[in-house]
């Protein structure tokens, strides 16, 4: 059997991952937890657990093999050089991240800040809405990615104004993108650009942890 011909082959994939006799084949190794439940078909991965569902499609990566066996996933690949190894390396991650974060939420902190203008924070749908923010009158729009990404949003004591923004889910990627695109919406830009250690007025992250 040619090495094209083993990679088209799972069941011959998992013997050689179980036997270690493959040349210039490689792979990684991620145990599953027991509360966790994991659903592979094809490139596509499933990842279930107390703190919600993440799915993920790799089917882009044609280079690269998802399997599992037991309790156990392996990414492989076929790398005749190290830089061949890359995209093993990246899923791997991804879905090692995307079985942390169903048994406990990524969390980003933001603290709303101004010294000019207060600045007005709502969830309304599926987005975050800015208002006032250096004393604009139109409203900035940021989407929420993911569909179990939460936005909450807590006021200074004794009063309406927002103090700190934040952004959890079990999607890292979609928590992360979100809270980027929130601080990055609150910079001034062209001739409005200002010093950002003089003009502080944003709404900036400060904090990033797990629930």
């Amino acid at each position: 059997m040619s090495e094209l011909e083993f990679l088209t082959d799972e069941k011959a994939i998992l013997e050689a991952i179980k036997h270690k006799n493959s040349i210039m084949f490689y792979w990684e190794e991620i145990e599953i937890p027991d509360n966790v439940n994991v659903e592979i078909v094809e490139r596509k991965v499933k990842v279930s657990g107390p703190k919600g569902t993440v799915e993920k499609d790799f089917s882009h990566v044609r280079s690269v093999y998802i399997l599992r066996e037991g309790n156990k996933i392996y990414v492989a690949c076929y790398a005749r050089k190290n830089r061949d190894r890359k995209p093993l390396r990246t899923i791997s991650s991804k879905i090692k991240r995307m079985i942390d974060g169903v048994l406990s939420w990524y969390v980003y902190k933001h603290k709303v800040m101004f010294a000019h203008f207060p600045i007005r924070v709502r969830v309304e749908g599926r987005n975050i809405v800015i208002e006032n923010f250096y004393g604009r009158k139109g409203k900035m729009k940021v989407p929420i990615y993911g569909d179990q990404t939460v936005v909450e949003i807590t006021l200074q004591p004794g009063s309406d104004v927002p103090d700190e923004v934040i952004i959890k889910g079990p999607d890292l990627e979609a928590v992360s993108q979100t809270s980027g695109i929130l601080q990055e919406s609150c910079k001034l830009r062209g001739k409005l650009k200002k010093d950002p250690r003089r003009f502080q007025d944003g709404i900036w992250r400060y904090e990033i942890l797990r629930e």
